[in-house]
Protein backbone atom coordinates (compact mmCIF):
# COMPACT_ATOMS: atom_id res chain seq x y z
CA UNK A 1 0.00 0.00 0.00
CA UNK A 2 1.22 3.50 -0.70
CA UNK A 3 0.05 6.74 0.82
CA UNK A 4 1.09 10.17 -0.37
CA UNK A 5 -0.36 13.21 1.30
CA UNK A 6 -1.38 15.31 -1.70
CA UNK A 7 -2.38 19.00 -1.86
CA UNK A 8 -5.85 18.37 -0.41
CA UNK A 9 -4.44 16.38 2.51
CA UNK A 10 -1.17 18.00 3.41
CA UNK A 11 -2.48 19.87 6.43
CA UNK A 12 -3.99 16.78 8.04
CA UNK A 13 -2.70 15.66 11.40
CA UNK A 14 0.09 13.06 11.37
CA UNK A 15 -2.04 10.79 13.54
CA UNK A 16 -4.74 10.63 10.91
CA UNK A 17 -2.20 9.86 8.23
CA UNK A 18 -0.59 7.02 10.11
CA UNK A 19 -4.02 5.55 10.89
CA UNK A 20 -4.78 5.34 7.18
CA UNK A 21 -1.47 3.61 6.58
CA UNK A 22 -2.16 1.01 9.23
CA UNK A 23 -5.72 0.33 8.10
CA UNK A 24 -4.60 -0.43 4.55
CA UNK A 25 -1.81 -2.86 5.44
CA UNK A 26 -3.83 -5.78 4.12
CA UNK A 27 -3.66 -4.28 0.60
CA UNK A 28 0.07 -4.88 0.37
CA UNK A 29 1.38 -7.23 -2.34
CA UNK A 30 2.53 -10.56 -0.97
CA UNK A 31 6.16 -9.77 -1.80
CA UNK A 32 5.99 -6.79 0.53
CA UNK A 33 4.19 -8.52 3.35
CA UNK A 34 6.61 -11.44 3.50
CA UNK A 35 9.81 -10.48 5.28
CA UNK A 36 12.48 -12.92 6.35
CA UNK A 37 13.25 -12.81 10.07
CA UNK A 38 11.82 -9.29 10.30
CA UNK A 39 14.19 -8.10 7.56
CA UNK A 40 13.43 -5.24 5.17
CA UNK A 41 15.65 -4.40 2.19
CA UNK A 42 15.61 -0.94 0.66
CA UNK A 43 17.14 -0.53 -2.79
CA UNK A 44 18.42 3.00 -3.45
CA UNK A 45 19.34 4.18 -6.94
CA UNK A 46 20.71 7.41 -8.35
CA UNK A 47 19.33 10.17 -10.54
CA UNK A 48 16.46 9.29 -12.88
CA UNK A 49 15.75 11.55 -15.85
CA UNK A 50 13.82 9.77 -18.59
CA UNK A 51 13.39 12.73 -20.92
CA UNK A 52 15.60 14.26 -23.62
CA UNK A 53 17.54 11.50 -25.40
CA UNK A 54 16.09 8.68 -23.27
CA UNK A 55 12.46 9.46 -24.07
CA UNK A 56 12.48 8.14 -27.68
CA UNK A 57 13.60 4.73 -26.37
CA UNK A 58 10.64 4.61 -23.96
CA UNK A 59 8.22 5.56 -26.71
CA UNK A 60 9.62 3.06 -29.19
CA UNK A 61 10.64 0.11 -26.99
CA UNK A 62 8.14 0.52 -24.17
CA UNK A 63 8.36 2.01 -20.68
CA UNK A 64 10.15 -1.02 -19.20
CA UNK A 65 13.09 -0.58 -21.60
CA UNK A 66 15.56 1.18 -19.25
CA UNK A 67 15.29 -1.43 -16.51
CA UNK A 68 15.49 -4.77 -18.30
CA UNK A 69 19.03 -5.55 -17.10
CA UNK A 70 18.69 -4.37 -13.51
CA UNK A 71 15.18 -5.57 -12.65
CA UNK A 72 16.38 -8.84 -11.04
CA UNK A 73 18.42 -6.80 -8.54
CA UNK A 74 15.64 -4.30 -7.84
CA UNK A 75 13.26 -7.19 -7.20
CA UNK A 76 15.44 -8.34 -4.31
CA UNK A 77 14.22 -5.34 -2.32
CA UNK A 78 10.94 -4.61 -0.58
CA UNK A 79 11.21 -0.93 -1.52
CA UNK A 80 12.99 0.88 -4.36
CA UNK A 81 13.70 4.62 -4.05
CA UNK A 82 15.28 6.98 -6.57
CA UNK A 83 15.63 10.67 -7.35
CA UNK A 84 13.24 11.85 -10.08
CA UNK A 85 15.21 14.63 -11.75
CA UNK A 86 12.53 16.20 -13.94
CA UNK A 87 8.86 17.09 -13.97
CA UNK A 88 6.51 14.68 -15.73
CA UNK A 89 4.18 16.80 -17.83
CA UNK A 90 3.40 18.16 -21.28
CA UNK A 91 2.49 21.57 -19.89
CA UNK A 92 4.28 24.59 -18.49
CA UNK A 93 6.87 27.05 -19.76
CA UNK A 94 10.60 26.62 -19.32
CA UNK A 95 12.08 28.94 -16.70
CA UNK A 96 14.31 31.66 -18.06
CA UNK A 97 18.08 31.99 -17.65
CA UNK A 98 18.66 28.31 -16.87
CA UNK A 99 21.14 26.38 -19.01
CA UNK A 100 19.31 23.04 -18.87
CA UNK A 101 15.56 22.68 -18.44
CA UNK A 102 14.21 19.15 -18.22
CA UNK A 103 10.77 17.65 -18.74
CA UNK A 104 9.43 14.21 -19.72
CA UNK A 105 6.07 12.91 -20.93
CA UNK A 106 3.76 10.83 -18.70
CA UNK A 107 5.25 7.60 -20.11
CA UNK A 108 7.96 8.15 -17.49
CA UNK A 109 5.55 7.23 -14.71
CA UNK A 110 4.81 3.94 -16.44
CA UNK A 111 8.57 3.35 -16.58
CA UNK A 112 8.89 3.94 -12.84
CA UNK A 113 6.09 1.43 -12.22
CA UNK A 114 7.75 -1.10 -14.53
CA UNK A 115 10.92 -0.83 -12.45
CA UNK A 116 9.01 -1.35 -9.22
CA UNK A 117 10.03 2.08 -7.92
CA UNK A 118 7.74 2.86 -4.98
CA UNK A 119 9.19 6.16 -3.77
CA UNK A 120 10.77 9.12 -5.59
CA UNK A 121 12.49 12.15 -4.16
CA UNK A 122 11.65 15.44 -5.85
CA UNK A 123 13.84 17.90 -3.96
CA UNK A 124 16.23 18.74 -6.78
CA UNK A 125 17.29 21.53 -9.12
CA UNK A 126 15.09 20.48 -12.08
CA UNK A 127 11.66 19.57 -10.71
CA UNK A 128 10.43 23.16 -11.22
CA UNK A 129 12.06 23.67 -14.64
CA UNK A 130 8.65 24.11 -16.29
CA UNK A 131 6.98 25.93 -13.45
CA UNK A 132 4.25 25.14 -10.93
CA UNK A 133 1.87 23.76 -13.56
CA UNK A 134 4.28 20.99 -14.56
CA UNK A 135 5.06 20.27 -10.91
CA UNK A 136 1.36 19.93 -10.16
CA UNK A 137 0.97 17.52 -13.09
CA UNK A 138 3.88 15.47 -11.74
CA UNK A 139 2.34 15.16 -8.29
CA UNK A 140 -1.03 14.22 -9.77
CA UNK A 141 0.45 11.51 -12.01
CA UNK A 142 2.48 10.04 -9.17
CA UNK A 143 -0.57 9.98 -6.91
CA UNK A 144 -2.73 8.38 -9.60
CA UNK A 145 -0.15 5.63 -10.13
CA UNK A 146 0.52 4.84 -6.48
CA UNK A 147 4.08 6.17 -6.40
CA UNK A 148 5.02 8.04 -3.26
CA UNK A 149 6.93 11.30 -3.41
CA UNK A 150 8.59 13.66 -0.98
CA UNK A 151 10.64 16.83 -1.21
CA UNK A 152 8.42 19.04 -3.39
CA UNK A 153 4.91 20.37 -3.17
CA UNK A 154 2.50 23.21 -3.72
CA UNK A 155 3.80 25.08 -0.69
CA UNK A 156 6.47 24.66 1.98
CA UNK A 157 4.41 22.46 4.31
CA UNK A 158 3.51 20.16 1.44
CA UNK A 159 7.16 19.94 0.27
CA UNK A 160 8.32 18.97 3.76
CA UNK A 161 5.78 16.19 4.24
CA UNK A 162 7.08 12.66 4.70
CA UNK A 163 6.10 9.85 2.40
CA UNK A 164 4.94 6.91 4.49
CA UNK A 165 5.07 3.33 3.27
CA UNK A 166 3.88 0.24 5.08
CA UNK A 167 5.97 -2.93 4.64
CA UNK A 168 4.61 -5.92 6.52
CA UNK A 169 3.89 -4.64 10.01
CA UNK A 170 6.35 -1.78 9.84
CA UNK A 171 6.28 1.77 8.54
CA UNK A 172 9.07 3.51 6.63
CA UNK A 173 9.16 7.30 6.41
CA UNK A 174 10.97 9.15 3.62
CA UNK A 175 12.06 12.80 3.65
CA UNK A 176 13.87 14.74 0.93
CA UNK A 177 15.62 18.13 0.77
CA UNK A 178 17.45 20.30 -1.75
CA UNK A 179 20.63 22.26 -1.08
CA UNK A 180 21.28 23.25 -4.69
CA UNK A 181 20.59 26.27 -6.87
CA UNK A 182 18.38 27.89 -8.04
CA UNK A 183 17.19 29.12 -4.68
CA UNK A 184 14.05 30.35 -6.44
CA UNK A 185 12.97 26.70 -6.60
CA UNK A 186 12.71 26.53 -2.80
CA UNK A 187 9.13 26.38 -1.60
CA UNK A 188 7.72 28.95 0.79
CA UNK A 189 4.44 29.47 2.63
CA UNK A 190 2.70 30.61 -0.53
CA UNK A 191 4.97 29.28 -3.27
CA UNK A 192 5.33 25.81 -4.83
CA UNK A 193 8.78 24.25 -4.93
CA UNK A 194 11.27 22.04 -3.14
CA UNK A 195 11.95 21.47 0.54
CA UNK A 196 15.05 23.48 1.51
CA UNK A 197 17.64 21.49 3.42
CA UNK A 198 17.99 23.97 6.24
CA UNK A 199 19.15 22.33 9.44
CA UNK A 200 16.17 23.51 11.46
CA UNK A 201 13.75 22.01 8.93
CA UNK A 202 15.59 18.71 8.69
CA UNK A 203 15.86 18.31 12.46
CA UNK A 204 12.24 19.23 13.11
CA UNK A 205 10.90 16.96 10.35
CA UNK A 206 12.94 13.92 11.41
CA UNK A 207 12.00 14.32 15.04
CA UNK A 208 8.34 14.83 14.12
CA UNK A 209 8.08 11.65 12.06
CA UNK A 210 10.41 9.50 14.17
CA UNK A 211 7.71 8.34 16.65
CA UNK A 212 5.47 7.29 13.75
CA UNK A 213 7.99 5.22 11.80
CA UNK A 214 10.13 2.17 12.36
CA UNK A 215 12.67 3.41 9.83
CA UNK A 216 13.42 6.94 8.59
CA UNK A 217 15.20 7.53 5.26
CA UNK A 218 16.45 11.04 4.45
CA UNK A 219 17.67 12.12 1.00
CA UNK A 220 19.61 15.25 0.07
CA UNK A 221 20.29 16.92 -3.25
CA UNK A 222 23.67 18.43 -2.41
CA UNK A 223 27.36 18.78 -3.25
CA UNK A 224 28.78 19.74 -6.63
CA UNK A 225 28.33 18.14 -10.03
CA UNK A 226 31.15 15.73 -10.99
CA UNK A 227 32.86 16.25 -7.62
CA UNK A 228 34.22 12.92 -6.36
CA UNK A 229 34.34 13.84 -2.65
CA UNK A 230 31.63 15.00 -0.30
CA UNK A 231 31.93 18.56 0.92
CA UNK A 232 32.32 19.32 4.61
CA UNK A 233 28.72 20.49 4.92
CA UNK A 234 27.48 17.20 3.42
CA UNK A 235 29.38 15.25 6.05
CA UNK A 236 28.13 17.49 8.84
CA UNK A 237 24.48 17.39 7.77
CA UNK A 238 24.55 13.68 7.00
CA UNK A 239 25.85 12.89 10.45
CA UNK A 240 23.47 15.30 12.15
CA UNK A 241 20.55 13.66 10.37
CA UNK A 242 21.50 10.33 11.92
CA UNK A 243 22.00 11.97 15.31
CA UNK A 244 18.47 13.38 14.98
CA UNK A 245 17.00 9.97 14.21
CA UNK A 246 17.54 9.01 10.54
CA UNK A 247 18.34 5.37 9.79
CA UNK A 248 19.67 5.90 6.25
CA UNK A 249 20.95 9.00 4.43
CA UNK A 250 21.08 9.11 0.62
CA UNK A 251 22.74 11.72 -1.58
CA UNK A 252 22.17 12.89 -5.15
CA UNK A 253 23.21 15.65 -7.59
CA UNK A 254 26.94 15.10 -8.37
CA UNK A 255 25.98 12.55 -11.10
CA UNK A 256 28.96 10.40 -10.09
CA UNK A 257 29.68 8.20 -7.09
CA UNK A 258 30.97 9.60 -3.83
CA UNK A 259 31.96 8.00 -0.53
CA UNK A 260 30.06 5.65 1.73
CA UNK A 261 30.21 6.18 5.49
CA UNK A 262 28.99 3.98 8.31
CA UNK A 263 28.21 6.35 11.18
CA UNK A 264 26.78 5.09 14.48
CA UNK A 265 25.66 1.89 12.77
CA UNK A 266 23.80 3.76 10.03
CA UNK A 267 24.83 4.44 6.42
CA UNK A 268 25.43 7.71 4.60
CA UNK A 269 25.76 7.34 0.81
CA UNK A 270 26.99 10.78 -0.21
CA UNK A 271 26.16 10.36 -3.91
CA UNK A 272 24.71 7.44 -5.83
CA UNK A 273 25.53 8.93 -9.25
CA UNK A 274 23.22 8.55 -12.22
CA UNK A 275 20.84 5.65 -12.69
CA UNK A 276 18.98 6.30 -15.95
CA UNK A 277 19.69 9.81 -17.20
CA UNK A 278 18.74 11.13 -20.63
CA UNK A 279 22.08 12.60 -21.63
CA UNK A 280 25.41 11.37 -22.95
CA UNK A 281 28.75 11.97 -21.27
CA UNK A 282 31.99 10.10 -20.76
CA UNK A 283 32.19 11.68 -17.32
CA UNK A 284 29.28 9.63 -15.97
CA UNK A 285 30.43 6.05 -16.35
CA UNK A 286 29.45 4.07 -13.29
CA UNK A 287 26.86 3.88 -10.55
CA UNK A 288 25.53 1.41 -8.01
CA UNK A 289 22.29 -0.05 -6.78
CA UNK A 290 22.57 0.09 -3.01
CA UNK A 291 20.76 -2.68 -1.14
CA UNK A 292 20.34 -1.82 2.54
CA UNK A 293 18.92 -4.56 4.76
CA UNK A 294 17.46 -3.80 8.18
CA UNK A 295 16.58 -6.39 10.80
CA UNK A 296 14.24 -4.86 13.29
CA UNK A 297 15.52 -1.30 13.56
CA UNK A 298 19.16 -2.16 12.92
CA UNK A 299 21.07 -1.97 9.66
CA UNK A 300 22.66 -5.40 9.28
CA UNK A 301 23.87 -5.51 5.68
CA UNK A 302 24.78 -3.20 2.82
CA UNK A 303 25.39 -4.47 -0.70
CA UNK A 304 26.67 -2.33 -3.57
CA UNK A 305 25.86 -3.63 -7.06
CA UNK A 306 28.02 -1.83 -9.70
CA UNK A 307 26.48 -0.56 -12.92
CA UNK A 308 27.66 0.73 -16.27
CA UNK A 309 25.63 3.89 -16.96
CA UNK A 310 27.63 5.40 -19.82
CA UNK A 311 24.91 5.97 -22.40
CA UNK A 312 27.30 5.77 -25.34
CA UNK A 313 27.61 2.10 -24.39
CA UNK A 314 24.32 1.22 -22.70
CA UNK A 315 21.83 3.49 -24.53
CA UNK A 316 19.80 4.43 -21.41
CA UNK A 317 19.64 0.84 -20.21
CA UNK A 318 22.03 0.40 -17.23
CA UNK A 319 24.00 -2.85 -17.26
CA UNK A 320 25.26 -4.86 -14.32
CA UNK A 321 29.03 -4.96 -14.20
CA UNK A 322 30.99 -8.13 -13.46
CA UNK A 323 34.57 -9.27 -13.08
CA UNK A 324 37.38 -6.74 -13.10
CA UNK A 325 35.13 -3.87 -14.20
CA UNK A 326 32.85 -4.36 -11.21
CA UNK A 327 35.80 -4.79 -8.89
CA UNK A 328 37.31 -1.58 -10.22
CA UNK A 329 34.22 0.47 -9.37
CA UNK A 330 34.08 -1.00 -5.88
CA UNK A 331 37.81 -0.39 -5.37
CA UNK A 332 37.28 3.28 -6.22
CA UNK A 333 34.50 3.52 -3.64
CA UNK A 334 36.75 1.91 -1.04
CA UNK A 335 39.60 4.27 -1.79
CA UNK A 336 37.32 7.28 -1.52
CA UNK A 337 35.70 5.98 1.69
CA UNK A 338 38.96 5.37 3.54
CA UNK A 339 38.71 8.74 5.26
CA UNK A 340 35.47 7.53 6.86
CA UNK A 341 36.97 4.17 7.86
CA UNK A 342 34.28 2.44 5.81
CA UNK A 343 35.09 -0.46 3.50
CA UNK A 344 33.17 -2.81 1.24
CA UNK A 345 34.21 -6.45 1.17
CA UNK A 346 34.51 -7.27 -2.53
CA UNK A 347 33.58 -10.69 -3.81
CA UNK A 348 32.19 -11.87 -7.16
CA UNK A 349 31.64 -8.35 -8.41
CA UNK A 350 29.64 -7.20 -5.39
CA UNK A 351 30.62 -5.11 -2.39
CA UNK A 352 29.18 -5.78 1.06
CA UNK A 353 29.32 -4.37 4.54
CA UNK A 354 28.10 -6.60 7.36
CA UNK A 355 27.02 -4.84 10.53
CA UNK A 356 26.32 -7.47 13.14
CA UNK A 357 27.09 -5.46 16.28
CA UNK A 358 24.20 -4.12 18.34
CA UNK A 359 22.85 -0.73 17.35
CA UNK A 360 24.81 1.76 19.52
CA UNK A 361 21.72 3.97 19.80
CA UNK A 362 19.57 1.22 21.35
Amino acid sequence: MVLNMGPMLHRNLYAAVISLVLLAASALPAAEQATSADEITIAAVGDIMLGHRAEPYLLKEGPAYPFVNVLPVLQQAHVVIGNLESPVSTRGTAVENKTFTLRVRPVAVQALKAAGIRVVTLANNHILDFGPQALQDTLMLLNENGILYTGAGMDLDHAREPALLKVGERTIAFLSYSLTFPLEFYASAGRPGTAPGYKEYVKKDIQKVRPLADLVVVSFHWGAELMTSAKDYQQALGRLSIDWGADLVLGHHPHILQELEVYHGRLIAYSLGNFVFGSESDKTNSSIILLCTFKGNSLVRVEAVPLDVNNYRVAYQPRLLAGSKADGVLAEINTASERFKTRLTVRDGRGTIDLTAADPRN
